[in-house]
């Protein structure tokens, strides 16, 4: 039982990163196809969610300098890629 659960979490995580694929890829395409507008703009919001924003995280050894962080871009599209990947693994269950 132990194995199936670890399988249905990478499973999970799978969808989900294509859904985040699935939503990035319909954003583009409606970038492309949309005219300028109201309608375009409500689906360019999007907000990050993340960390390493500033230079809190800056590794500074004087020789070798290095910025850690970690950022997802979260729209309308993605939102909606991710449920509709949701909704084929609950299909295909």
């Amino acid at each position: 039982m132990q194995k199936d659960s670890k399988r249905s979490v990478f499973i999970i995580f799978l969808i989900i990163f294509t859904g985040c694929i699935l939503g990035t890829a319909l954003s583009h395409l409606i970038y492309y196809i949309m005219p300028e507008g109201n309608v375009l703009e409500f689906f360019k919001l999007k907000t990050q969610i993340g960390f390493g924003n500033n230079e809190d995280w800056l590794i500074d050894s004087n020789i070798l300098k290095i910025k850690l962080g970690f950022q997802f871009d979260v729209s309308i599209l993605s939102i909606l890629g991710i449920g509709i990947s949701w909704y084929f693994l609950r299909y295909f269950k």
